[in-house]
């Protein structure tokens, strides 16, 4: 069996993953071959003889130092774009691997590849043009239908920082800039060089026309998937290239989550880009060529023995700057390289393990290998560790989004934990003349952004170290980004506000996070169906501050209702009534007369347009409230409704005035349940605590109209319960109000005779 690192004489040069099963190797004979994570994962391939194997295909005659992955926007074909170390450019087809085309014409090997897609309204059906850089600056210049070569854009003594494109009718044209401050016009359409000129007359031309920038690819700043080798790794041999592969799928997990659109689907060839999407095997495969056995024998026997992922290499290569350096044998080494380093393998891990903990019976071992590897590492490693770099997570947690955006946020977690009381400080200090609230601060700058994530989560937990101007300033700074158009920045400031309310409420006005919370749970419901789903994460947060900080969450909600500054806000806050009253039933429980007060009033016919504005949702609530809670009934016929106090009381409204119309005191205790008859004329209620049933008299008599407010009359008890009847159900009565949600409950079998079920127990009354 044969290494796929090292066939015959040949040696692995580049590498391409565009999914967990299409992996792309690129080899020194001009040669490449598809894998997939599986297979790399077992090291060996099948036996390679002395002709090309049938899963090679030949490409160059020199060695492959580069692969890249386009598509043709028009047909939706996908191709690979290789550069081999003699100045080569090979294209051929992702569908059989035909070779296209090749031409050397550089001098220098290929350092990147994109794609221009002409955007003027005269522009014929067309896949575009392909953009072919040396790393000397000089570009080649490709028509992705026909791949027919156009021309060459040489390169100049000075480095090539800048590339801009604009595309009319008659012109094509790519404007590049260069370190030195000069400046070249082309005209690839033409092929022609128009002039040259200076960086002052270049701004003055790029302020006249619509110009697209490319410079990003030339700084690096937008992360490939693709890995290429140093040659001066071949003589390390095969593992330590097989460890090279496995930092190229690091890469490829963390550039699939940042471009969502990097592959699209296209008939040729249709990726898996989430985590989420990869089978068990595929994720099983990928761990094994991520995990750094031997730090724990405890993690070891978890990851072999239950999650059934097996480590594949000995050696594990990093770098500090994610290139070519070899770490031998111990796995210690790999956390020792960098921050940037650790951070990668760190993120890439966890978030391979979450995807993996989908499936049930896996979740509680890859929940403790996450924590290990979150938490453990500064133990096992000792004093060479390297902890995963801040920076790096935050900006990542920008840049990407779903498995690899909550592995971040695990890793910044503990980071943040780790710090001591001046690390705090001294990361705070650095990074808040930054925020949004900062004198002289650029709000929309990623500096900014950054500031606020930063600094916002080292609060959190590490509030007690900073001052109050510092917490201040922050605290207005994440609240500012509750209100930015930004969909990013929002969820940001979304999930600070759920983790660190009761920091910021000490700083900033508590009523207004929650009023731009719950603006924002309501109002982005249209935003589940995209990435940053901040709506969702909006209404966790109300969930979650409601329960932590319930009287000032009541009362906000409570006044919001009766006082809302507008009719649509009114309605906002009364669906999140809704919601809670589905998903936190227990919160609103003490609060439920205030609550349902607020929804009666909110029903005035007096005002007309907003009783009209809030009726639907009004009466969403009433039917929620009455099927979750024992203590609140309502009937419909008479439009009355009875809400059971924790004092024992029940007040009485009418819904067709939005009034209240008395108050029954009879319980000493709580009450437990209550429930009109079917005609509405009477209403029992109960308390397990007093072991007592109450009947009252309900309907309307001629009392009601002479005594407004006065319930009435009970017979010959006056005001006193028409009816009081003792019962012992022993221990049967004796549960918790959650427990009363579920157990108890009233049937009406004929209008004056009703049956109280308390857990099996079954009472019949008379009423």
């Amino acid at each position: 069996m044969t290494c796929f690192c090292r066939v015959g004489d040949a040696t692995l040069t580049a590498v391409l993953p565009l999914e967990l099963d299409l992996i792309l190797l690129g080899y020194s004979n001009g040669y490449i071959r598809q894998a997939s994570c599986s297979s790399l994962a077992s090291r060996c391939q099948k036996p390679v003889s002395e002709a090309p194997p049938s899963s090679a295909f030949p490409a160059t005659t020199a060695s492959i130092q580069s692969l890249y992955f386009i598509r043709s926007e028009r047909t939706g074909d996908a191709f690979i774009v290789c550069g081999s170390d003699d100045g080569g450019v090979a294209i051929w087809s992702l569908r059989d691997l035909k070779l296209l085309m090749r031409f050397v014409h550089f001098v220098e090997p290929l350092s990147h590849v994109t794609r221009i897609q002409p955007q003027h309204e005269d522009a014929k059906p067309f896949g575009g043009y392909v953009l072919c850089f040396s790393s000397d600056g000089t570009i080649a210049v490709i028509t992705l239908d026909e791949f027919q070569f156009l021309c060459l854009i040489p390169g100049s003594a000075s480095p090539l920082t800048h590339v801009y494109y604009a595309g009319g009718a008659d012109h094509e044209q790519i404007m590049t800039i260069y370190g030195d401050g000069s400046a070249r016009l082309w005209d690839f359409k033409v092929r022609e060089f128009r002039r040259a000129m200076d960086c002052e007359k270049a701004k003055e031309s790029l302020a006249k026309s619509s110009w697209h920038e490319l410079c990003a690819i030339l700084n690096n700043q937008t992360p490939q998937p693709s890995l290429s080798l140093s040659t001066s790794a071949d003589e390390s041999g095969g593992p330590v290239l097989a460890c090279i592969t496995s930092l190229a799928l690091q890469q490829f997990v963390i550039f699939t989550a940042t471009d969502t659109t990097a592959f699209d689907c296209v008939p040729s060839y249709v990726p898996k880009r989430s985590l989420r999407a990869s089978s068990l095997p595929q994720l099983r495969a990928l761990l094994s060529l991520l995990l750094t056995p031997t730090l724990s024998p405890e993690i070891d026997e978890i990851c072999a023995g239950k999650l059934g992922v097996l480590a594949s290499f000995a050696d594990i290569l990093f770098s500090s700057r994610l290139t070519a350096a070899c770490c031998r044998s111990d796995s210690t080494n790999a956390w020792s390289v960098s921050g940037d380093a650790s951070a990668l393998r760190a993120a890439v891990i966890i978030a391979a393990l979450r995807a993996l903990s989908l499936y049930e019976a896996l979740h509680d071992d890859c929940e403790t290998v996450i924590t290990f590897y979150a938490t453990s590492l500064p133990t096992v490693v000792g004093k060479r560790y390297i902890p995963p770099d801040l920076l790096w997570l935050a900006r990542k947690w920008f840049e990407t989004m779903n498995d690899v955006r909550q592995a971040t946020k695990v890793l910044v977690d503990a980071g943040v934990a780790r710090l001591s009381g001046e690390e705090s400080v001294s990361l705070v200090k650095a990074w808040e003349r930054h925020l949004p609230s900062a004198e002289g601060s650029v709000g929309d700058s990623e500096a900014s952004s950054l500031a606020v994530f930063l600094c916002g989560y080292v609060s959190v937990e590490k509030h007690l170290f900073l001052s109050n101007d510092t917490l201040t300033n922050i605290s207005k700074s994440v609240t500012s980004y509750l209100h930015e158009e930004d969909s990013t920045r929002r969820l940001l400031a979304v999930e600070l506000c759920s983790r660190g309310f009761h920091v910021w409420q000490r700083h900033v006005d508590a009523m207004v996070i929650l009023r731009a919370l719950f603006t924002l749970a309501v109002n982005s419901r249209k935003d589940n169906i995209s990435v940053q789903n901040v709506g969702q994460q909006a209404r966790q947060a109300i969930l979650h501050i409601a329960s932590t900080n319930t009287p000032l969450f009541m009362t906000t909600l409570t006044l919001d209702i009766l006082s809302p500054k507008s009719l649509e806000y009114r309605k906002i806050v009364m669906q999140l009534v809704a919601l809670l009253t589905r998903k936190k039933p227990l919160l609103l429980y003490s609060n439920l007369p205030r609550l349902m007060e607020a929804v009666v009033k909110s029903l005035d016919p007096n005002s007309t347009s907003s009783r009209d504005a809030v009726h639907d949702t009004a009466t969403e609530i009433i039917g929620y409230v009455v099927k979750t809670f024992p203590t609140v009934d309502f009937h419909m016929a008479t439009q009355r409704l009875a809400v059971g106090t924790c004092e024992g009381a029940f007040i009485m409204y009418d819904l067709k005035t939005a009034t209240q119309l008395y108050i029954l005191e009879g319980h000493k205790k709580q009450p437990t349940a209550c429930s009109f008859s079917p005609d509405g004329r009477r209403l029992v209620t109960v308390s397990l605590e007093e072991g007592t049933v109450l009947v009252w008299k309900v309907g309307s008599s001629f009392t009601s109209f002479f005594h407004p407010g006065a319930p009435p009359r009970q017979g010959s008890a006056g005001s006193q319960p028409y009816k009081t009847l003792g019962f012992n159900v022993g221990e049967e009565a004796n549960m918790s109000i959650a427990d009363t949600l579920e157990w108890v409950k009233f049937e009406w079998p004929s209008e004056r005779s009703v049956r109280l079920h308390i857990r099996e127990s079954t009472l019949t009354f008379s009423t």
